[in-house]
């Protein structure tokens, strides 16, 4: 499929300024990285602004604030490239690579030189987030940088490495052990933790004029940093910049920090005046698309599907012997911007893509880099305009091959989507939903994440279970309870009203908010007629649940007879992955998915696989992909 050329999209320019930006590919060490450049719309800058993210669940939390601060720089007039090394966001690589840590030093010197040689930049200066921080002064000890920005970096890996095996400790499945780090879905391979565990900034030198230290305000590296550069004679400053807490929350609750990025841009300016070079780079920089190279390649595009409203999205196809199989559209899980949480939705991708299904993982308006043009209507993860937005993708996908059949896929609120889509969009290329992880059927605006009731639907199910269970009785009857015969059933009773309010209260009718294509959040909570609704469109749903998620109770408690009828008419599957948490953030609780995923495909549609021998090969597979 021949991508449509990726035009700069303006954000808010009464706030910061006419800025374009366009989405490209570069080599380094001969692999493809993702990236994007963000420039003034009039004319290209003579200094270039390199933003070297962290890493794992930090870069894909503060993706929203540092394509932001890219923003507010170039409508300064600088040129911002931000990229994502290898085997990170939307480049190639896996997780499981050789030698990471030196390839991603590589990779920030590949991107320098693209930005003076491709770019035109004659000065460049690096800004780095926690680890990128530290790569960003890793690289100024060995090239001369006009100046450096550390934001809340990381001086001593050794305490980073401690932070991650912390949150791997801390996890509700606790994975990793003997061959690396779990952090948050992310694996760091004990090569990688032990290369990590060498970095000290406080040990190495930087050829920079200026340095700024923009501390987060609890690190005590930070201030030895200071002193350290100081003493080389480097004119350094420590500024403590107030909001890196919400910066670095669930993506669902980030805020951008507008002032800390407002000090860093008044900084720069300060110190770095951007000269206009007097000709525009605002093309398509570099090559719109990829080829990955394991374990089996397939490749990637980029894909501007519109511009009013902006939406942004990345294919995935098979390079050699296309099929006919469905297009599958992954839609944002929550705020997590396209590549979704752990990278769960590249490595689908990938794997799908393999078997001949091409994906297109999409950002929803007001999510990720398909830019809202009011800036409020960001992260908004429940948006009435999500509907209008699918809309659009499977018209742009229909024009591209009017032949081919689209099925949605969605994790948690991309769950919601996917269904409400199925049951209430007329397009008559949506063939089926697939939910993952659902956490609700019904939304309406007003509503909060908190409204869901999550906890008290899992703790139910967990007492219902127990009513059937002679040992849980013989422990209460006998007294021998932590809270006694008389507090368990207190307590009991406080769990049975929430199947009630699920099952029989309606939200009140309201004016319902559309979009063009006359779809938003339902009028009223009925789960029955939702899936008749999709039963009637002739579509089907299957469902993905993890041990302990209340998606499939939440199911039975609001429309049994429908859900077994449709069951029953193979409209509907329901499969369970044990021993995984919402979002799969351990290895083998992706592993168990993607087998079950790409089962499930198989049998639904396997006459159009590329090949038998794919899925006969899937166990090696899954783990070579376990981390792409």
């Amino acid at each position: 499929m021949k991508p449509e050329p990726l035009l700069n999209v303006p954000e808010d320019a009464s706030r910061v300024g006419q800025t374009g930006r366009s989405a490209f590919y570069f080599e380094s060490g001969g692999r493809s990285l993702f990236a994007w450049l963000h420039q003034p719309a009039d004319a290209g800058a003579d200094h270039g602004v390199l933003i070297c993210p962290p890493l794992g669940h930090e870069q894909v939390h503060s993706h929203r604030t540092l394509r932001h601060l890219a923003e507010k720089l170039a409508a300064q007039g600088f040129a911002v490239m931000r990229f994502d090394y290898h085997a990170t966001g939307d480049s190639d690589g896996a997780e499981g690579d050789p030698q990471r840590l030196a390839t991603w030093k590589a990779n920030v010197s590949d991107a320098v030189d693209w930005m003076r040689c491709e770019g035109g930049c004659r000065k460049i200066s690096l800004v780095g987030l926690r680890l990128g921080a530290a790569l960003a002064a890793l690289y100024a000890e060995q090239h001369e940088v006009e100046s450096l920005v550390l934001w809340a970096p990381v001086v001593k890996g050794r305490r980073y490495v401690r932070e991650l095996t912390a949150l791997n400790q801390t996890a509700q499945l606790a994975g990793g052990g003997s061959t690396g780090i779990e952090a948050m879905g992310f694996v760091y391979p004990n090569e990688l933790a032990g290369e990590l565990a060498q970095i000290d900034l406080v040990s190495r030198s930087v050829r920079s004029q200026q340095v700024l230290i923009a501390s987060s305000g609890n690190a005590a590296g930070d201030s030895l940093l200071l002193e350290h550069l100081s003493k080389q004679g480097v004119a350094t400053e420590l500024m403590e910049l107030p909001g890196y807490e919400g910066m670095m929350a669930e993506p669902h609750d980030t805020e951008v920090p507008h002032e800390a990025l407002r000090s860093i841009v008044d900084w720069m300016k300060a110190k770095a005046q951007p000269v206009v070079s007097g000709r525009s780079n605002l093309s398509a920089p570099g090559a719109t698309s990829m080829r990955t190279r394991a374990p089996e390649a397939v490749r990637e595009t980029i894909h501007r599907i519109s511009s009013t409203p902006d939406l942004f999205g990345i294919m995935t196809e098979p390079v050699a012997r296309p099929t006919s199989l469905p297009w599958i559209v992954m839609i944002n899980a929550g705020a997590a911007y396209r590549i979704g949480p752990g990278r769960i939705h590249v490595a689908m991708a990938r794997q799908l893509a393999a078997l001949g299904h091409p994906c297109l993982r999409l950002d929803i308006n007001g999510i990720g880099d398909s830019v809202a043009a009011d800036p409020e209507k960001e992260n908004d993860t429940y948006a009435a305009t999500a509907f209008r937005d699918v809309s659009l993708v499977c018209d742009y996908l229909h024009a591209q091959e009017p032949g081919r059949p689209i099925v949605l896929l969605g994790l948690c609120s991309g769950a919601y989507v996917a269904f409400q889509s199925a049951a209430q969009l007329p397009h008559p290329a949506i063939i089926e939903s697939i939910l993952i992880n659902p956490l609700v059927f019904f939304w309406k605006e007003g509503m909060t994440i908190n409204d869901t009731n999550t906890d008290q639907l899992v703790a139910w199910r967990e007492y219902w279970n127990a009513i059937f269970k002679w040992s849980q009785w013989k422990l209460l009857l006998t007294g021998r309870t932590r809270m006694g015969f008389a507090g368990s059933l207190k307590r009991f009773a406080g769990h049975v009203r929430p199947r009630f309010l699920i099952s029989g209260r309606r939200a009140p009718q309201k004016e319902r908010i559309v979009s063009h294509s006359g779809c938003g959040h339902p009028v009223r909570k009925d789960l029955p007629r939702d899936l008749s609704r999709v039963a009637d469109a002739d579509r089907t749903l299957a469902m993905f649940v993890s041990d302990n998620d209340p998606g499939y109770f939440l199911l039975m408690c609001q429309a049994r007879r429908k859900a077994t009828q449709m069951m029953k008419q193979g409209r509907l599957q329901c499969r369970f992955i044990h021993q995984a948490d919402h979002t799969f953030s351990t290895a083998q609780a992706r592993q168990t998915f993607y087998q079950s995923l790409t089962d499930y495909l198989w049998q639904r549609f396997g006459s159009g696989l590329i090949e038998k021998r794919a899925l006969d090969d899937e166990s090696k597979l899954t783990a070579s992909l376990l981390t792409a």
